[in-house]
C-alpha cells in the first residue's frame, strides 16, 4: 500500500523544491496506478507526504502553494482532473494551515498594504458636515503616529491609497497583499479563514473594496462638524429672530425689511427676507449665496409657493423694487419675528432697517 513515506524516500529536498519534487513523483504514480482506487491512494499519499514536508519548513503556506501550483502540470500529464490532486492537499494540509498564526503572514521583505491597514489601523475618523450635499473627509490613524486625510473614494483604489500612505509611513510599505502569499482566494475554501483579518475581509487584491469597506464600517468613529452653508443658516435665522418684521409688503419693500405673510386661520405662512441681508451674511461667512440657495432647500425650508428650488422672488413698489427670499414658516428650522407690525413709519422702525444695510441685489 502505498504511503507519504513511500513519497517522502523519494527526495532528499525540503520546502517548496520537495514540494515539487513530489509533484513530479505523483505525475509518474499516477499513471502506473491501476484503476481509479489505486489513483486515490496514490493522491492521498502525496497530500500526506506535502502536509508533513509543510510542518517542518519555516513557512508552510509557501510548501503548499509550491504543491498547488505545480499540480495542474500533474495532473495533464497523468491524465487526471486537477481538483482532485487539489483537493487532496488541501484536505491534508487543512490543519496546518489553520494552525499558523495570522500574525506571521507577510512578505520575506517590507510591509504588505494588507497587513499595515488589519494590523496598524487605528481608528478612521469620518468627519460629516452638517451642510448638506457635502462629502465627507476621512482621516486614518495609525500605531506609528501616521494619520493621513482622504475623500470618501480614494480609498478604494487601492493603489492610490497605497501611495498616500506609503508617502506618510516610515515603514517599507509595499504595493503587495501578504494575504495572497497563502493561496488563490478564487480557488482556496479556507482563504477567508487564513487571511490576515476576520473571514468578513479576506485581503486580496479582488475582494480589495470588500475589505477595504468592511474595515473602515469596523473602526469608524463618527465626528460632526459645523459646515460654512449651516453657519451662515444660523446667521439669518438668528437675523429673522431678532427683527421687527412687517405684514404690509410696500413697507417692507421700502425699508428692506423681513416680511410675513399669514394664512387665512391667522398663522404665519411665509416669512420673506431680503437679499440684501442674505447676501450680507453670506459675504461675512465666505460664501456664495447660490450655496446657501442650496442648503436651504436641501432643508426644505423654502416656500412651496414657488415651485421647483425657486427660492427668490422681486417685488416692486412704487419705483422702488427688492428682491426677497420666501421661507415656509411652518418649517421647524424658520423662527418666528420677534415682532410682527402691520406698518413702519415711526424713526425707530427707520433704524431698524438701517441695521440691515445694503443695498438689494
Amino acid at each position: 500500500m502505498t504511503t507519504a513515506e513511500d513519497y517522502l524516500a523519494a527526495t532528499d529536498e525540503t520546502g517548496a523544491v520537495a514540494a515539487a519534487v513530489l509533484m513530479d513523483r505523483l505525475t509518474e504514480r499516477l499513471k502506473a496506478a491501476d484503476g481509479s482506487a489505486a489513483q486515490l491512494k496514490e493522491r492521498r499519499a502525496a497530500a500526506e507526504a506535502v502536509a508533513e514536508i509543510a510542518q517542518e519548513a519555516e513557512r508552510p503556506e509557501t510548501v503548499v502553494n509550491e504543491a498547488l501550483n505545480n499540480a495542474g502540470g500533474a495532473a495533464q500529464r497523468s491524465n487526471t482532473k486537477k481538483d482532485q490532486i487539489t483537493d487532496a492537499i488541501r484536505s491534508a494540509t487543512e490543519e496546518i494551515r489553520l494552525e499558523r498564526s495570522k500574525a506571521d503572514i507577510g512578505l520575506d521583505e517590507g510591509y504588505a498594504l494588507d497587513k499595515y491597514l488589519e494590523t496598524n489601523l487605528v481608528r478612521v475618523k469620518k468627519y460629516e458636515s452638517t451642510d448638506h450635499h457635502a462629502d465627507p473627509r476621512y482621516l486614518w490613524e495609525f500605531d506609528d503616529n501616521t494619520a493621513v486625510e482622504t475623500s470618501s473614494g480614494l480609498p478604494y483604489e487601492w493603489y492610490e491609497f497605497w501611495k498616500k500612505l506609503t508617502a506618510a509611513t516610515d515603514k517599507q510599505l509595499l504595493p503587495e497583499f501578504a494575504s495572497e502569499e497563502i493561496g488563490d482566494p478564487d480557488d482556496d475554501p479556507q482563504y477567508a479563514a487564513l487571511s490576515l483579518g476576520p473571514e468578513s475581509r479576506p485581503w486580496a487584491k479582488d475582494n480589495y473594496i470588500q475589505c477595504i469597506s468592511d474595515l473602515e464600517g469596523d473602526r469608524v468613529t463618527h465626528v460632526e462638524t459645523v459646515g460654512p452653508r449651516t453657519e451662515v443658516w444660523e446667521a439669518v435665522r438668528n437675523h429673522i429672530a431678532r427683527s421687527r418684521a412687517v405684514t404690509d409688503l410696500s413697507a417692507a419693500i421700502e425699508h428692506k425689511a423681513v416680511h410675513v405673510t399669514h394664512t387665512d386661520e391667522g398663522d404665519l405662512a411665509e416669512v420673506w427676507v431680503p437679499t440684501a441681508i442674505i447676501n450680507r451674511e453670506a459675504d461675512e461667512h465666505g460664501v456664495e449665496p447660490h450655496a446657501l440657495h442650496s442648503e436651504v432647500v436641501a432643508r426644505g425650508a423654502d416656500s412651496d409657493e414657488l415651485g421647483g428650488e425657486k427660492i427668490a422672488e422681486a417685488k416692486r413698489a412704487g419705483t422702488t423694487t427688492a428682491r426677497f427670499w420666501r421661507l415656509d414658516a411652518a418649517h421647524d428650522e424658520v423662527p418666528a419675528p420677534d415682532e410682527v407690525v402691520d406698518e413702519l413709519t415711526t424713526s425707530t422702525d427707520s433704524l431698524d432697517s438701517v441695521e440691515w444695510g445694503g443695498s438689494d441685489e
